[in-house]
């Protein structure tokens, strides 16, 4: 390496010997030449300075080559390509602080592997990159739960001290959502909509809700259940769900996101 270059990825992210490759098929060549390029990245970059004192560096290397080879298998050799340096440097270094949580290194490794696509490649924004950064595991499973159902409604409700114009407040999550109860806590898929909306995954339109759609809010087993909570003091409550809700859901921006680092996502949502 030249002494005054003060980068290694001009070093790294170059393509395989040819005398390794010669006895190869030619798109067996171009698969494992740039599959093992960014392979060779990940391990002389970004596990390098933790191969001493993370003893499975090794196991983590050979998960991510496996994980690369099975996002990259569906692209035709010819379509086949390194990824660009302004890409793959960023995914691969914050791949490092988060490669034991499935859901962001899965967005990470897609992303990659979209990059490696000469057909999408022009298609991963570099923003991309930031927001994963941004995002939490649940964040990653509210945001393809609401792609592939479209939108989902938010509703807002308070409790009130029956009699007066007293209320709790945070009784219930600012954004509840009947359609996402069983991915976590009400309160925490609660925030993670509000920092999809905050990072411009999601968009956020008013609605209506019907008089019927109000008295199932009411009836929700949930909702039922912090009613309880707050009844314990021997007050009653007014349940009161505003007509006036929200309709989340994603513009173009958000569900390109998904295609690009979400794989099979937009197929699922098509079939």
């Amino acid at each position: 390496m030249s002494e005054n270059n003060n980068s290694i990825l001009p070093d790294v992210i170059t393509p395989v010997s040819d005398a390794i490759q010669q006895n190869l098929p030619d798109t067996a060549k171009q698969t494992d030449g740039v599959i093992s390029t960014v392979v060779g990245f990940f391990n002389n970059v970004i596990l390098y300075p933790v191969k001493k004192a993370n003893l499975t560096f090794r196991y983590k290397l050979e998960a991510f080559e496996d994980d690369l080879k099975e996002k990259v298998r569906d692209i035709p050799p010819e379509n086949l390509q390194v990824p660009p340096t302004c890409i793959a440097g960023p995914v691969l270094e914050a791949l490092r602080y988060s490669y034991d949580e499935k859901e962001l290194r899965d967005m990470y490794e897609q992303m990659l592997a979209s990059a490696m696509d000469n057909r999408k490649a022009n298609q991963v924004h570099r923003s991309y990159i930031d927001a994963v950064k941004q995002m939490e595991p649940l964040d990653a499973m509210v945001l393809k739960r609401i792609y592939k159902m479209i939108s989902v409604t938010s509703a807002h409700i308070q409790f009130n001290q029956k009699g007066t114009s007293s209320y709790y407040v945070n009784a219930l999550p600012y954004h509840f959502c009947p359609d996402l109860p069983d991915l976590g806590d009400p309160f925490q898929i609660s925030a993670s909509i509000s920092n999809l909306l905050r990072l411009g995954l999601l968009i956020s339109n008013i609605g209506v809700l019907s008089n019927d759609e109000i008295e199932n809010c009411k009836k929700e087993q949930y909702v039922q259940s912090r009613a309880r909570i707050f009844e314990l003091n021997k007050r009653e409550i007014d349940i009161l769900v505003s007509q006036e809700c929200q309709i989340i859901s994603l513009d173009s921006y958000g569900r390109r996101f998904v295609e690009v680092c979400m794989k099979g996502e937009d197929e699922q949502n098509a079939n």
